[in-house]
């Protein structure tokens, strides 16, 4: 038994999925082969639209709760349940949404006891205590224009930055041998999943694998073991 976690997807569509395979005996191997989820919304998008042109296993685990856990992280971090490029209806993990009739407040049990507590308290009430009322008042009127930002000294016209010597001394800064980046040239590389030409340091943080066009980074930056499952089909 090796749990895996998985991605489908249908690249003209732009619509995907995420899923977990912890089955007795299962293994990367069997993703499409047979296995095809257990997602009925899956299935019958299959049937509408035909087989995904991307078939990934994403990471492989020991531990079955570990994998389960892997796949909570990614679908929440991706919002995915929320999301109409995902076929994903539900996170096993994920904590209830308290709502409507299913929240705590609506019980009538709960709802006399909060309504108890409100009558006991009454006047007492912390928000209507005339002392805590004028502190609140008080601290919003110390500001206003006595606000430090609003310091004529330092805004507006006066700001340090607006002195005609002070600028003319940030482009000295600034500028030609001054410059730490002086005389240094970027090596420029072109992002294989967007085309966008960069500066090494800007492709790094922003570019291949970080790029928003990328398969990889569509689903979690440390989901990283991905195994295609095509080439073998």
């Amino acid at each position: 038994m090796k749990p895996y976690t998985y991605l489908i997807r249908w690249t003209k569509l732009n619509i995907s999925y995420y899923g977990v395979r912890y089955a007795q005996d299962c293994n990367p191997s069997d993703l499409w082969n047979p296995y095809k989820t257990s997602s009925k919304h899956v299935a019958k998008f299959i049937a509408e639209h035909g087989e995904p042109d991307v078939v990934q296993v994403r990471k492989t685990f020991i531990e079955v709760s570990v994998a389960q856990n892997w796949e909570h992280r990614v679908l929440k971090r991706m919002k995915v349940i929320s999301s109409d490029k995902w076929l994903n209806r539900n996170d096993r993990l994920a904590p209830p949404i308290l709502q409507g009739d299913s929240h705590p407040n609506k019980r009538p049990e709960n709802r006399a006891k909060i309504s108890a507590s409100h009558k006991e308290k009454g006047e007492n009430h912390h928000n209507k205590l005339q002392h805590n009322r004028d502190k609140i008042r008080n601290s919003i009127l110390a500001f206003g224009d006595n606000h430090p930002m609003k310091d004529p000294i330092r805004s507006g016209e006066n700001h340090a930055m607006k002195r005609p010597e002070n600028r003319a001394k940030a482009v000295i800064n600034n500028t030609g041998s001054n410059n730490p980046m002086f005389g240094k040239k970027q090596k420029q590389i072109t992002c294989k999943h967007c085309g966008t030409v960069a500066g090494t340091n800007t492709h790094a943080r922003w570019h291949g694998d970080n790029c928003k066009s990328s398969l990889t980074s569509l689903v979690v930056d440390t989901d990283q073991d991905v195994y295609n499952n095509l080439a073998s089909s």
